[in-house]
């Protein structure tokens, strides 16, 4: 859904930009044509000026005017008429350099709202999107759900496997992450290997269905994608956002929880290890 939103952006604004620029080209060569017809104008001007009896019958019009008056009007009227042309040209340029300039900007801010790596938002959007969410469910009443994840043992990963190994991993929990919550919801790169989802008007009977669902899902990818006898899981700590909490206070509650499973996954691990066999 973000690559199609980014994919409308580029079509769109880009689009009529590059329209606008043709429109301009067109523009300019009209500009030329009018030039190359007031320096015709201004050579006859000057030539009937020079030699009038080559160019008017007794040296004037119908209309008795004289000639050299005639075209001393004409061509005081193409010079004006340039000028304001040349004036529309540049302004319309300018125009179109900043518009080119602000799409650039969001081009930019595009791109640093989302992680190279994981293709899910990155942290520097994160205070303001949560932000957002919070006062919209303040505001009408609605449920907010908050899921810290965090993948287990991830530094063994990358001391086994090596980095390439890790950032292919943090790729896939963050497409598993992505394939388990709705289009209205966001998934945001935390830190390292650990990641935030938001759950818009998610209550927490609705927030259990999400973390079963992503914790179902790791284990499926791990068992068909088994790092020789290392396995792949995941800690997820839930918290369902209270009135009045803030960004901070609402991200710490979902951090320690999970944090607390994460303690309680390790525990579980040395019992079993040192359990007599």
């Amino acid at each position: 859904m973000q690559d199609q939103a980014k994919l409308v952006e580029a079509i769109g604004p880009q689009a009529r930009l590059q329209a606008e620029l043709s429109s301009l080209e067109a523009h300019h060569r009209d500009v030329w044509i009018l030039i190359v017809f007031a320096a015709a104008v201004l050579l006859l001007g000057a030539l009937s000026m020079i030699i009038p009896g080559s160019f008017w019958e007794e040296n004037t019009l119908e209309m008795k005017i004289p000639p050299q008056v005639l075209f001393t009007v004409m061509m005081v009227v193409m010079v004006l008429a340039l000028y304001m042309v040349r004036r529309e040209v540049e302004v319309r340029k300018l125009r179109l350099l900043n518009v080119q300039h602000t799409l650039s900007a969001q081009s930019e801010l595009a791109a640093s709202m989302v992680d190279s790596l994981t293709n899910v938002f990155s942290r520097t959007f994160l205070r303001e999107l949560l932000q957002g969410e919070i006062s919209r469910a303040e505001r009408n009443k609605r449920p907010l759900g908050l899921v810290m994840c965090d993948v287990d043992n991830f530094k063994s990963v990358n001391d086994r496997f090596g980095h390439l190994m890790g950032d292919y991993v943090l790729a896939q929990i963050a497409g598993i992450l992505k394939s388990c919550v709705r289009g209205s919801d966001y998934v945001v790169r935390y830190g390292g290997d650990e990641f935030l989802i938001v759950l818009s008007e998610t209550d927490a009977a609705g927030s259990q269905i999400v973390t079963n669902r992503i914790r179902q899902k790791v284990s499926e990818w791990d068992r068909a994608n088994r790092l020789g006898d290392f396995s792949v899981g995941i800690s997820l700590g839930l918290h369902q956002h209270v009135a009045g909490q803030s960004v901070e206070q609402a991200v710490s509650q979902a951090d320690a929880r999970m944090y607390a499973e994460k303690q309680a996954t390790r525990e579980k691990s040395a019992l079993a290890a040192n359990r007599p066999t």
